[in-house]
């Protein structure tokens, strides 16, 4: 019979990966008032939101 649980390893892998995303969105969040140009503060944004939705999706896997 399968499981849906993660073993201890994986999770500890998603762990990791959901702290390199939070100091990325941190960091995009922090960059982003400082940028002037138009198109790369656009990108900085979507990153940010592309990244937030990330670090929900590896929070619910590590809560599963």
């Amino acid at each position: 019979m399968a499981t849906k649980e993660l073993a201890l390893h994986e999770k500890l892998e998603v762990h990791e990966l959901l702290i390199l995303k939070t100091s990325c969105v941190t960091k995009a969040v922090a960059m982003s008032g400082l940028v002037q140009d138009e198109k790369l503060k656009a990108l900085i944004e979507e990153d940010i939101e592309n990244s937030a939705q990330a670090v929900d999706e590896l929070k619910a896997l590590l809560i599963s």
